[in-house]
């Protein structure tokens, strides 16, 4: 027979929505919070900063997590404090289109009532603009591209106070500089008493008399109450796991990059990754662009290495030419909406098919980063495609379809959104008692920024909701 524990709530997932949720959680009931996280605790000195030994400890499926034909990586982390730990360390507030967005599709959301939880999350994280002087050359050379056609854009925020712009952000920070969960909301969570387990992988739900019993291998936890925060692949699977319908209206921010060849050394692997972003293409802010941003990224050699779709004397070329090379991303706020399901032997089954309006985008996103990048005094650009490379002329005729241009996320959303058919407009899961979902899977619909500071604020306003329905 395994351990039984007892509580008043579980939160799976200590990520940008678990972490603030047990942590507010823990401030009313201290000890009768139980923190679970599949992954391990690290600290900055397991942080080697060699990424063929980070990327495999720190990333879901070691880096190789995929939709199921192989086409869009998603880069999620598996650790405590989540993606956190692996994010460039972006802060944007919401939109005010949100609101408008999410109630058409049967969200619950005000944005006056949730600006009191973003304030409190940019104080805790320590959220500012990134100074002038830790741009670094790679992000410079996209702003002065953008700044000469005439394109809106701006420094980013960041929760990185001090940073020592080492350009590993995502291998976790070695100099306790990102304020990501793991350095602020989860210490404060057990700081009032919660209880942290990592290394626990909730795998079962069992509704009980008075609440639930979450089955974690030889150990289980009776609880009155249950958040579900463990990332938009792992929550829907534990609900179909339990019986609960779930998985569908799955979203993502698309991402593809293009890098300008310049005749200077770039060396965008210095200093921080991603510090400036278009807002020229966007939907959000008041823009009414198709519904992209651009920011500056630079990424370091292993990274790099496999996302030139190229082969052979091409690929040892565009090598050689590495420390030549500015980097910019796309920020695709996709129209596809596809499903996490429960795959042969329990595994996730991740289903996107793009529609056509998302490859227009990406097309789109190559002719303007070719524009920019030409702007700025590049030689040529280069495309992360398999059969065009090096342009200098914004591509027409490029063939797109699964596998034709590198594509991943590190930004995926729903699989139970708030409206549908799985969760309430605020997070409760129908049909079900004392059982909330609190993190990025609950989004009906992806917003089109980097989320961090929403997925925190919305987890803290769904806790508020929580103990306020417990009293």
């Amino acid at each position: 027979m395994g351990t039984i524990e007892r509580c008043k709530v579980v939160v799976i997932g200590t990520g940008a929505g678990g972490a603030p949720a047990a942590a507010r959680l823990a401030e009313t009931w201290g000890e009768g919070v139980v923190l679970l996280e599949a992954g391990p605790h690290m600290h900055a000195s397991d942080f080697t900063q060699v990424e063929r030994e980070m990327m495999p400890r720190l990333y879901a499926g070691s880096g190789t997590q995929a939709t199921e034909d192989g086409s869009i990586a998603l880069l999620q982390a598996s650790c405590v404090g989540g993606t956190t730990v692996v994010n460039d360390a972006l802060c944007l507030r919401p939109p005010p289109e949100l609101e408008e967005r999410w109630r058409a599709l049967g969200a619950e959301l005000s944005l006056s009532a949730l600006a009191p939880y973003v304030a409190k999350v940019e104080q805790e994280l320590g959220v500012e603009q990134i100074p002038r002087s830790m741009i670094n050359r790679a992000n410079y050379l996209v702003g002065l591209g953008a700044a000469r056609l005439g394109w809106k854009g701006e420094r980013m925020h960041h929760n990185a106070p001090g940073c020592p712009e080492c350009g590993l952000r995502h291998l976790g920070c070695a100099y306790d500089s990102k304020r990501s969960m793991n350095l602020s909301y989860v210490p404060r969570a057990v700081k009032a008493g919660a209880r942290l387990k990592p290394m626990t992988r909730a795998e079962l739900l069992v509704p009980r008399a008075g609440g639930w019993r979450v089955q974690c291998g030889e150990l289980e936890i009776e609880a009155e109450h249950v958040v579900l925060a463990a990332g938009v692949v792992q929550t829907p699977m534990l609900l179909l796991r339990s019986g609960i319908p779930a998985g569908q209206g799955l979203q993502m921010h698309l991402q593809t990059l293009a890098w300008g060849d310049f005749a200077e050394p770039v060396d965008g692997f210095n200093g921080i990754p991603m510090a400036y972003g278009v807002l020229e293409f966007s939907d959000v802010y008041g823009n009414t662009g198709p519904g992209f941003m651009i920011e500056g990224v630079s990424t370091q050699a292993l990274s790099f290495s496999v996302q030139p779709q190229a082969q052979g004397a091409l690929h040892e070329e565009i090598l050689r030419r590495y420390r030549y090379l500015a980097g910019a991303v796309m920020l695709l706020r996709s129209t596809t909406r596809g499903s996490v399901q429960l795959g042969p032997g329990g595994r996730p089954r991740i289903e996107f098919e793009l529609q056509a309006r998302d490859y227009e985008q990406i097309l789109n996103f190559y002719q303007r980063a070719v524009e920019m990048f030409m702007a700025a005094d590049a030689g040529r650009v280069l495309l992360s495609h398999r059969e065009t490379h090096f342009v200098t002329q914004p591509p027409t005729d490029l063939r797109l379809g699964p596998g034709w241009t590198y594509l991943y996320t590190a930004h995926p959303f729903g699989g139970a959104c708030r409206g549908g058919p799985t969760v309430d407009g605020v997070g409760r899961v129908r049909g079900q008692r004392n059982l909330w979902v609190l993190d990025a899977s609950a989004f009906p619909e992806a917003p089109g920024v980097n989320p961090q500071i929403i997925i925190c604020s919305l987890a803290l306003e769904g806790a508020e909701r929580l103990l306020a329905g417990a009293e």
